[in-house]
């Protein structure tokens, strides 16, 4: 027979109140965490759900400056649906971001497999390929433009010299045009990846190839089932980070070609730019944007979805 006073222990060890004074307990524990990370929530919430929010808004509206908005509806929306010109720098985009980031990651990848040998002055080329990553979008670009323009440009000297009387006017051709940009994007790309690509590499076990080469493993086969499988991670990571930063050029493309010739190489965030500040279609611009958004946010998403399977 069980005692009473043990019964009422039992009760009383079951019973739900000494849960909910856990809980409360448990929140007034965490009060404190919550203040310290306030400041940095209210500066994520101002500089960055505010602006959103006011960017849905602007774009149910007509908004050109100095006039307050106007609503409209979704006549901003149905422009875009009707807008050639977008669509092309839609697409003139992902020519861009594609052709520089395989490139750019191509060259980074090589250069770092490179740089990860011994050799004398290795060091000195690690800061010399990193310049680019340190060096502004209009400094680049404007290194770019005195060596393609048509009249003082350096490889148009050079191609008249060797013989070529009439040398290709490159940032006038729409074809050499986006070249151009594809080159100068996936310059600065690749200078940007190597330092991470050799820190990946330089993390790879040394025992791993050693155990290879007992089993006669060659020196691609080394590099293509040790070192590509144990940088993964890090490649997706600079190919999410590439397309993300190639998708929002203006500077190269400002300098170089301002969009031209005939907007073969108008990217989207250049014609939001050009919408919003230049025209002064301010809720149009905003719709644009908001167009772009979920594309790059997507992107992001991806990013922390590949890079958490691959940890």
């Amino acid at each position: 027979m069980i005692p009473k006073q043990n019964s009422s222990v039992a009760t009383a060890k079951h019973s739900p109140l000494p849960t909910k004074v856990k809980k409360k307990n448990r929140w007034k524990d965490y009060l404190g965490s919550y203040m310290f990370v306030f400041p940095a929530v209210s500066l994520l919430f101002t500089f960055s759900f505010v602006p959103i929010i006011y960017l849905v808004y602007l774009s149910f509206h007509r908004y050109r400056l100095p006039d307050s908005p106007t609503f409209i509806g979704l006549d901003n929306y149905s422009r875009l649906m009707s807008d050639g010109v977008f669509w092309k720098s839609i697409g003139n985009t992902m020519i861009y971001t594609f052709g520089s980031m395989f490139l750019g990651l191509f060259a980074a990848l090589c250069i770092a497999v490179l740089l990860n040998r011994a050799f004398h002055g290795r060091r000195f080329y690690k800061v010399f390929y990193f310049l680019p990553a340190v060096t502004s979008d209009v400094i680049s670009a404007m290194i770019f433009l005195w060596i393609f323009d048509h009249n003082l440009g350096i490889m148009n000297y050079f191609l008249t010299t060797i013989g070529i009387a009439q040398p290709t006017n490159w940032l006038l051709d729409p074809f050499w045009a986006m070249v151009i940009l594809i080159f100068v994007g996936s310059w600065r790309g690749a200078s940007y990846n190597i330092p991470i690509f050799l820190a990946g590499l330089e993390g790879v076990p040394k025992s791993y190839y050693e155990a290879a080469e007992i089993d006669g493993a060659n020196g691609w086969h080394k590099f293509w089932k040790i070192t590509i499988p144990s940088i993964m991670p890090i490649s997706v990571y600079c190919m999410v980070m590439s397309i993300i930063g190639s998708f929002q050029v203006v500077a190269i493309v400002d300098v170089l070609t301002d969009g031209g010739p005939r907007n073969s190489t108008l990217v989207a965030i250049k014609y939001v730019w050009q919408q919003s500040f230049e025209f002064n279609y301010v809720g149009y611009g905003a719709t644009l944007s908001l167009f772009i958004f979920p594309f790059l946010f997507l992107v992001t998403w991806l990013n922390l979805k590949l890079s958490s399977r691959s940890e």
